[in-house]
């Protein structure tokens, strides 16, 4: 099956992650990038759009989309790209680097809460989700310090244990698939 990753980062961990799983299955990768990116002006759901898409999304069979969930938000470029691709993509696999832990998955921040609206808006395409929290790279004196977890963004020295399994076992679903 021919797979693209698209992705949205803005501080660097989502990228890390789209580019670790583009290598690690061996397809293209693309950056969607808005026309005007303002964190502020998305966390205010102000839509400017994104840039054209370089590849041609009907050439694959399977679409992973990766980006950040802001203040449990599907941040703008991601629900625009849902919202404009939606016909044209076959199946979609939705990954995220968040600040949502497991255990308050389905809280009001939540990444879960974001992954049934990503399902809703793909009109069901989408056949799997994963989250790989940004706590999971922290020792356990850093978890609850707000700005440990600010400052902290994945890369290969930190993409290691707890995080590196979820990675593992996510690669093996994707393959599944």
């Amino acid at each position: 099956m021919k797979t693209i990753v698209y992705f949205y980062s803005q501080k660097g961990s989502n990228r890390f992650l789209a580019n670790k799983i583009a290598k690690d299955i061996n397809c293209s990768i693309e950056e969607i990038i808005p026309r005007l990116n303002s964190h502020l002006l998305m966390l205010m759901g102000i839509n400017f759009g994104n840039q054209k898409l370089k590849t041609k999304i009907e050439e694959y069979d399977r679409i992973i989309l990766c980006g950040p969930i802001w203040m449990g938000k599907l941040i703008v470029p991601l629900r625009n790209f849902i919202n404009q691709n939606k016909t044209k993509f076959q199946n979609l696999v939705f990954v995220t680097c968040c600040g949502s832990t497991f255990d308050k998955k389905n809280e009001k921040f939540g990444h879960n809460l974001v992954f049934n609206e990503v399902k809703k808006l793909s009109s069901e395409k989408c056949i799997l989700c994963e989250a790989f929290p940004i706590s999971l790279v922290l020792p356990d004196e850093q978890k609850n310090d707000t700005d440990a977890f600010m400052k902290t963004h994945l890369n290969d020295t930190n993409f290691k244990g707890e995080i590196l399994g979820i990675y593992d076992n996510f690669i093996l679903k994707f393959n599944i698939s």
